[in-house]
């Protein structure tokens, strides 16, 4: 039995051969153009993603640091240059005449002594540097009141128009009211 073949093809045959050919092509495009360009394009919205977390994390730290600049610029308003001794003592007395508080003396130490660390100590105007570049003004104060207006003088020295540092030597409260013992530091700058 033998079995010819023909050469010539049918328009069939071709129609096939043509569809064949086209497949073929249109697969060799997907694998060796399309799926390539699709998985890079995957890389970069993968990357994309990630430098977007990386920006909104330096945003943030930015922000941060914009409110550590602005916290430090108001700590340093609230520090004066030069003691102003005089200046300390108002603001002291205005306190304790809002918080209705009595102020029972207000003593500078003879020969000064230990302010908190990285500022100084002294009598008076004639403070000695410690480093650190602040120096303060140190009083022994004695305040009497009711209770919550001590609380509440406390309260304000913190919130005053200048920096202050309070160290408690001691508290004592009865029915008539509270009396509080501390040394308070009053810090300026000499620059």
């Amino acid at each position: 039995m033998k079995i010819s073949m023909s050469r010539s093809l049918t328009q069939r045959d071709k129609s096939i051969l043509l569809v064949l050919l086209l497949v073929v092509v249109l697969a060799l495009v997907y694998l060796l153009g399309v799926r390539p360009a699709l998985d890079e394009l995957a890389n970069v919205a993968t990357q994309r993603a990630s430098l977007e977390q990386t920006l909104a994390s330096l945003g943030e730290m930015h922000a941060r640091q914009q409110q550590q600049e602005q916290k430090g610029k108001t700590v340093l308003s609230r520090v004066p240059i030069g003691p102003h001794e005089a200046n300390a003592l108002e603001i002291i007395n205005q306190i304790a005449q809002k918080d209705k508080v009595t102020l029972v003396s207000v003593q500078i130490p003879q020969g000064g002594g230990a302010a908190p660390a990285g500022s100084t100590a002294g009598s008076g105007a004639g403070a000695i540097p410690a480093g650190g570049g602040l120096q303060s003004l140190q009083y022994n104060l004695t305040i009497t009141g009711s209770a919550s207006d001590v609380e509440s003088f406390f309260d304000d020295i913190v919130r005053a128009p200048r920096l202050f540092t309070v160290t408690l030597q001691s508290e004592t409260g009865t029915a008539s009211g509270a009396t509080a013992n501390f040394t308070l530091y009053a810090y300026y700058r000499t620059n």
